[in-house]
């Protein structure tokens, strides 16, 4: 469990080499750059006048754009990738020496990604033009039984309108009004949808407006063809020749795109040499120049701290100091842990990274997270599962670092639901374990476990006071450890053997042994606390308040231990569901296939849920155990991760 020791680093070098010195670091990945503010740094104040920070932010926007467009382009070849990654497919790897290989390639293959966003945006104004051509035949379609050329709006004498009239108006009673009022008028349906009736009016034109009046009072609204030529037919046929030809080109834009999938791999290595040039770039505007040289300031692993110094000078023009952070200077958080630790990592990070010179909390908390996942599953069924999925994804699959650390915390768990599963006798329910546990069967025994539940919270618990004395040993603050954890040992263990013969079926020979010796232990404790709890205050009352006040936490200590009543709760509910399940699938006989059949599909339905619903609830309440009761003794978190100046690629994995 470790918090990796970091050295702060400073570097003057020459403008003129400044970019090969931050090539070199991102090739490395070992020093985080930090941000120079002069204002802020009272060190370099009074020298202000001579330096100034590297104005590049127009040379990053640029980067920024050409990274957008890379990606959208690289999107675009997608779909002709004939090579489909599998899931959990790891990057490609490639040497340092290939990767810089693009640098002078990238002009040519910034050529292909402006040729396929051109095809592409081509593409997109034909798919605009196709949409308005189906939009009319969708138009012209209803009209189709006119005969009539579009732009024909009648003779002398006479008019001709188009129109639609709303699906629920009885065409022939508007027809019967308009011949009534409108003696010189004719209303002629073309066509009939759920949409509309589509109309012609034909009248003469001294009563046109008198007949338009007459079916307003219906819906009408005149339908305008007078920019178009020819026949419905005709139109018709002439758009869905442009939508071939529209296909057409489309198709060929297509072919032309698809021609350039040739160059992935390339243009994914340039989207990664351009990320890093952005992120160099970013790094460039932190530092401070002179006219002739520049400063970078940032932060090391110790262990890497010489390697580095003769790097650099020997192959560069600048000078490097390396020390370790001052008491009270904070530095980035790395941590480096066991296998199991670091199985674990994600789930503190949730809560937050360690502080910098505080205890590495994972690979103590590993076991217990580890092994109350198990207990609250329970069933070791569940966790054969669970172990067998995630040794097969280790086995098949070259994962990333953060995947990997994922896939070892599901079979710790797994191992740790089989362990807990075998000493319950609880296998996907059934029976015949149930009722030959190598331990005891919490269904049939729930107040030993409970009592058990509430063993692993105490020792939870203790090791937690621990590690806050850990902490204090850190920081050389050994007399604190008497106060604020032996005294609180000393105030627990005084409570537990006074409470210890009135727990049910625990039958000692002689309760008021306890009784007694944990009345003394308990005054102990108490005494110790009141006297040093408050030592930080100031006067003698206020000290003893404080010290008084402080007893409320023996409260807490109650609750906390209460808390893991959890773990008896969770674990005997997978295991009667499990049951529950197999009750229901086997209720109505296995005597024919039918029946048989059924009863799988409801075995693997009612498991598959019970599973699911456990293993997340195992999760959440494991999590919540750690975050609350133990790192409430001793973590306080806040820590910055380390983020050192490197490619972060997304497509390859560098190595050198």
């Amino acid at each position: 469990m470790a918090v990796v020791k970091m050295n702060k680093l400073t570097l003057v070098g020459l403008n003129s080499e400044k970019d090969q010195i931050l090539e070199q670091l991102m090739a490395l990945g070992w020093v985080q750059v930090n941000s120079q503010d002069i204002d802020a740094d009272a060190s370099l104040a009074q020298w202000s006048h001579y330096f100034s920070a590297d104005n590049n932010n127009e040379t990053i926007a640029q980067l920024e754009n050409r990274i957008q467009q890379l990606g959208l382009a690289l999107g675009r070849l997608s779909k002709y990738i004939g090579d489909k990654k599998p899931i959990f497919a790891p990057k490609r790897t490639v040497t340092v020496d290939e990767f810089y290989t693009v640098k002078s390639q990238q002009e040519n293959l910034w050529s292909v990604v402006t040729d396929i966003m051109k095809l592409d945006k081509e593409q997109q104004e034909l798919i605009n033009q196709k949409n308005k051509v189906l939009n009319l035949i969708t138009t012209l379609e209803p009209w189709q039984a006119l005969d009539l050329p579009l732009d024909f709006t009648g003779t002398k004498h006479t008019m001709i309108t188009l129109g639609v009239i709303p699906p629920n108006v009885n065409i022939q009673l508007v027809a019967d009004e308009l011949y009534s009022k409108v003696p010189a008028s004719y209303l002629q349906q073309i066509n009939q949808d759920k949409y509309q009736h589509y109309v012609t009016l034909i009248c003469h034109r001294d009563v046109q407006a008198d007949a338009e009046s007459v079916l307003k009072k219906y819906g009408f609204n005149p339908v305008n063809f007078s920019e178009m030529r020819g026949t419905v037919a005709a139109n018709l046929a002439q758009a869905k020749q442009e939508i071939q030809r529209i296909d057409g080109e489309y198709q060929a834009k297509e072919s032309a795109i698809a021609a350039y999938a040739v160059n992935r791999t390339k243009l994914e290595l340039l989207y990664d040499y351009l990320v890093g040039q952005r992120d160099k770039q970013q790094a460039l505007s932190n530092l401070l120049r002179t006219a002739s040289a520049f400063i970078i300031e940032g932060w090391l692993p110790e262990r890497v701290s010489e390697e580095v110094e003769q790097r650099f000078t020997a192959q560069w023009n600048c000078v490097l100091e390396i020390r370790e952070p001052a008491p009270d200077e904070d530095f980035p958080v790395l941590l480096e842990n066991n296998s199991l630790g670091a199985s674990v990592e994600g789930i503190t990070a949730m809560y937050g990274l360690p502080n910098c010179r505080e205890v590495d909390p994972n690979t103590v908390m590993a076991p217990f997270f580890i092994g109350f996942f198990g207990l609250m599953l329970g069933d070791g069924g569940y966790g054969l599962i669970m172990t067998l999925a995630s040794l097969f994804v280790l086995w098949k699959f070259d994962l990333d670092e953060s995947l990997k650390r994922y896939a070892k915390l599901v079979m710790y768990c797994g191992i740790s639901t089989m362990f807990w599963g075998l000493m319950f006798g609880s296998w996907f329910g059934i029976a015949y374990f149930s009722e030959r546990p190598v331990w005891l069967n919490p269904v049939e025994n729930p107040e030993e476990m409970l009592k058990w539940s509430l063993l692993f919270g105490v020792i939870h618990i203790f090791v937690g006071i621990g590690m806050r004395g850990v902490n204090y040993v850190r920081k050389g603050k050994y007399l604190d450890i008497l106060w604020d954890v032996v005294a609180w040992y000393v105030l627990f263990i005084g409570f537990i053997l006074y409470v210890l013969p009135y727990v049910p079926s625990m039958n000692l020979e002689d309760p008021s042994y306890y009784v007694n010796l944990g009345k003394k232990v308990l005054l102990v404790g108490a005494v110790t606390l009141i006297l040093t709890q408050g030592r930080e205050k100031k006067g003698v009352i206020a000290k003893l308040i404080s010290g008084v006040g402080s007893l409320y936490d023996l409260v807490g200590f109650l609750s906390d231990v209460l808390s893991y009543s959890r773990l008896f709760a969770l674990g005997l509910a997978t295991s009667v569901i499990g049951a529950i399940v197999n009750d229901i699938a086997t209720m109505a006989g296995l005597n024919n296939i039918i029946k048989i059949l059924i009863t799988t599909v409801i075995l693997i339905i009612g498991h598959s849920i019970n599973f699911g619903i456990n293993a997340l609830g195992a999760y959440v309440h494991s999590s919540r155990l750690q975050y609350i009761e133990f790192f409430g003794k001793f973590y306080q978190s806040g820590g910055k991760p380390f983020k050192p100046l490197k490619y972060n690629t997304k497509y390859v994995n560098l190595k050198n």
